[in-house]
Parts: structure tokens; C-alpha cells; sequence
């Protein structure tokens, strides 16, 4: 978990310039919003944990959850053909008993590192992530593609990075709180932009730099309340381990 903690230090530095402490401290928060959690659930057939994101297919298998070694030995059951002629949809639970399990340890390729996870790879140093791939530095985030350093987000890809609490984007870089967005960079509260620089506060927009609230208010003005910003959010995030405000909450009343 060294690596991990370390990304997570230097990305809350970046974005709020003060270091947070330990990412652990900030579970709940960065799973706020975050679907699919990851809870660890004993195999139906031996006392080894595996790790099951809560998505509609896996978070309703229940007990009949086992290891991708497990699955590959149980797939060799079959039903007796004496009961196949007794089958119906009715009583088909209960007569597939025997077979009816599965695994949500898709892991792909090389990964380092990576751990209480599924269907991943390839990865390094991931931790509570599910549906991510080729991508490094990763945690508590939901589907997740060729980035690296994100903590709390979702559905962001193509080569994101250094970014906390975001969401169904793309090609963010140091944001935080920044959703359905692409070619974003240093951005905090926006929500539906594009190709935005050192913006704040801003919605349906795109080719802006220094912008607060869609207004460009040029560099020194922008760099002023950025401050005031930051110190507001990792002031709470120290004393709280959570942060009361989101996109969602922000955009939404």
C-alpha cells in the first residue's frame, strides 16, 4: 500500500497544497458517489475471500461467489441427464444448485501490486478498484482506462491523471470534482466542458482559461480565489476526513 499512499499524498498536494495524511482515513469519502463497491465474500467452497464489485449481475449472486481458479475446476460439473428431462424454469434455481456459480475475478494480464479488486488489468499499485484497465495509481474508482493517480472516480479515461472525485470524463488532468467533461486541466466544480485551463465553477462551456463561474477573470484574479479555495477544502478534508460539497450538491441546488 506504500506506492498507493504515496499517489495519493502527492495528487491532494497538487490539488489542494497541503498533504492529507493517509488515503485510508478517506475511505467513505471517496466512495461517495462511486458505484459498484467492492465488499470481500467468503467462496462458496473454501475459506479464500474474493473481492465482488456490487453491479447488478455479481451484487445479486449471493453465496454462490469463488475464485477464478475455483470457477475453472467447478466449470467441469455437469447436470445429471436424468434431471434435464425434469427441468423447467420454474424449478431451474434449485436443480442448478450444483453448477450455478461464478467469478468476478476477471483479471487481465501482468498486474503489480493491485489488490481487494476485480476485473482489472493490467495494473500497477491499484487498491479497491473495479473494471479498471491499463492503468496505474488507481483507487476506490469505478471503470477506469489508460490513467493513472485518480481516487474517488468514475468512468474517467484516455489518459487522465492526478485526479480526485471525478466523473464521466475524459482526458482530465489535476481536477477535482469534474464531471461529464473532456480536455480539461486544473479544473475544480465543472460539469459539461470542454478544452478548459484553470477554470472554476463552470457548466456547459469550453475554450476558457481562468474562468470562474464562465467568466474569464484573467490569471492574478483566478490564482486569488483558487487559494481561498484550496484552503477551504483541505481544511475540512483534515478536520472531517470528507468534504460536504460535490458537483452533484453544487449543480443540483
Amino acid at each position: 500500500m506504500n506506492e498507493i499512499e504515496r499517489a495519493f499524498e502527492q495528487t491532494a498536494e497538487i490539488l489542494f497544497g497541503k498533504k492529507l495524511g493517509s488515503m485510508r482515513a478517506y475511505e467513505a469519502w471517496l466512495e461517495r458517489h462511486v458505484k459498484g463497491k467492492i465488499e470481500g465474500k467468503k467462496s462458496k467452497i473454501s475459506a479464500n475471500i474474493v473481492y465482488v464489485p456490487s453491479v447488478d449481475f455479481y451484487g445479486q449472486l449471493g453465496s454462490n461467489i469463488v475464485t477464478l481458479d475455483e470457477s475453472l475446476k467447478l466449470g467441469e460439473k455437469k447436470l445429471p441427464e436424468a434431471a434435464l428431462e425434469k427441468l423447467t424454469l420454474a424449478t431451474a434455481g434449485k436443480a442448478l444448485e450444483s453448477i450455478k456459480t461464478t467469478t468476478p475475478e476477471i483479471i487481465y494480464s501482468r498486474n503489480i501490486g493491485t489488490t481487494e479488486s476485480s476485473n482489472y488489468g493490467p495494473t500497477q499499485y491499484c487498491h479497491k478498484v473495479r473494471f479498471t484497465w491499463f492503468s496505474k495509481y488507481i483507487a476506490h474508482t469505478f471503470w477506469a482506462r489508460d490513467s493513472e493517480r485518480l481516487f474517488g472516480c468514475a468512468n474517467v479515461a484516455a489518459g487522465s491523471n492526478f485526479c480526485i472525485k471525478c466523473y464521466s470524463s475524459t482526458k482530465l488532468s489535476r481536477c477535482f470534482e469534474v464531471n461529464d467533461s473532456n480536455n480539461c486541466a486544473d479544473c475544480y466544480f465543472c460539469h459539461n466542458c470542454e478544452d478548459l485551463k484553470d477554470c472554476m465553477f463552470c457548466f456547459n462551456t469550453k475554450g476558457r482559461r481562468y474562468a470562474i463561474g464562465n467568466v474569464e477573470v484573467g490569471r492574478e484574479a483566478y490564482m486569488k480565489i483558487k487559494k481561498r479555495v484550496q484552503e477551504e477544502i483541505a481544511s475540512e478534508l483534515l478536520r472531517a476526513k470528507s468534504f460536504r460539497h460535490d458537483i452533484y450538491s453544487i449543480g443540483a441546488k
